[in-house]
C-alpha cells in the first residue's frame, strides 16, 4: 500500500512525524506537506501563481515534498503532478481538534477532501486540544483504523474524519464512535482591541474553546471528544443543503413574479 501523508501545521511538525512513524509500517510513505503552518487554511488553494516544491529527505527511506504554498495544494498537486500509484491519503495529525463547523475551515480536513476527485480513500484526524499534545496514540489508532477503512466499499464515498480526546491517560478513553454534526465550537471570546491611533489589533491567538452543542449525546463530534470518546466522522465537500431544494424552489415558483 502506498500512502500520501499530509497536513495543514507544517511538513516538520510533531504531529505529522507521529503518524509517518506509525505508517510507515503498513505501506509505503511519501510526504508531502506544506513548507510553513498553514492552520485554518480551509479548503483554499492557489490560484494565478506558482505553487513552488523542493524534493527533501523526510526521513530515512521516507520521500518528502516540502510545499510552498496551501494544504489543498500539497495533495491536488501530489496526485496530480509528483507521485502515482497512491492507495490512501492521510492528512494530520493536527493539534486541536476539528469537529462539525470546524471542517470547513480546517487546512487537515481541506488537504484530505482534495482527494475526492482522484478517487483515493481519505482520512483527515486530528488530537483534541490540550496544554501538551502526546501524538503516538493518535498515531496507533490511526494506523489501525486506516487498515480497517481501506477495506470497505465506501471508502472513496466520503473523508473520514478522526478525532482522539487529548487526554494522558489512554485507558479513560472511552471508546470509539460514528458521530455527527454537534455543534459550534467557539475561540475568539474575548476580541477587546488594541488600538494605536490608527489601527486596531485583535489577538487571535489568545483562544479559549467553547462547544456549544446541538446534541447533547456521542451522536454529536463535539459531546463526544467532551466525554473521551474518539470519534469517526464522514466528511463531505458538498456544502448544499440538498433536503431544502423542494422548499427553496416552491417557494421561488411562488414568488418571483412578485419581486
Amino acid at each position: 500500500m502506498r500512502i500520501l501523508v499530509s497536513n495543514d501545521d507544517g511538513i516538520y511538525a510533531d504531529g505529522l512525524k507521529a503518524l509517518v512513524n506509525e505508517l510507515k509500517k503498513i505501506g509505503e510513505v511519501v510526504v508531502i506537506a506544506p513548507a510553513e503552518h498553514q492552520s485554518g487554511a480551509g479548503h483554499s488553494i492557489t490560484f494565478n501563481g506558482i505553487v513552488k516544491v523542493e524534493k527533501i529527505a523526510y526521513d530515512e527511506g521516507i520521500t518528502g515534498y516540502k510545499v510552498f504554498g496551501k494544504p489543498r495544494d500539497c495533495v491536488e498537486i501530489g496526485l496530480g503532478a509528483i507521485v502515482k500509484d497512491i492507495d490512501l491519503v492521510v492528512s494530520g495529525i493536527n493539534e486541536g481538534c476539528n469537529l462539525s463547523s470546524d471542517c470547513v475551515s480546517s487546512g487537515t480536513c481541506g488537504a484530505a477532501c482534495a482527494a475526492m476527485p482522484f478517487k483515493i480513500p481519505a482520512i483527515a484526524v486530528s488530537l483534541g486540544f490540550g496544554e501538551s499534545y502526546d501524538y503516538q496514540p493518535a498515531a496507533e489508532v490511526t494506523k489501525n483504523i486506516a487498515l480497517w477503512f481501506v477495506q470497505q466499499p465506501f471508502n472513496k464515498d466520503f473523508v473520514l474524519s478522526i478525532n482522539v480526546p487529548n487526554i494522558k491517560n489512554t485507558e479513560k478513553i472511552n471508546g470509539i464512535t460514528v458521530a455527527g454534526f454537534g455543534g459550534y465550537p467557539s475561540y475568539h471570546t474575548d476580541l477587546t482591541p488594541e488600538f494605536d491611533g490608527q489601527y486596531y489589533y485583535y489577538n487571535t491567538r489568545s483562544t479559549n474553546v467553547t462547544f456549544n452543542y446541538t446534541d447533547e449525546s456521542i451522536n454529536g463530534d463535539l459531546y463526544a471528544i467532551d466525554h473521551n470518546y474518539i470519534t469517526l466522522t464522514p466528511l463531505s465537500v458538498n456544502m448544499v443543503k440538498e433536503d431544502s431544494l423542494p422548499l427553496l424552489k416552491e417557494s421561488w415558483q411562488k414568488n418571483k413574479n412578485a419581486l
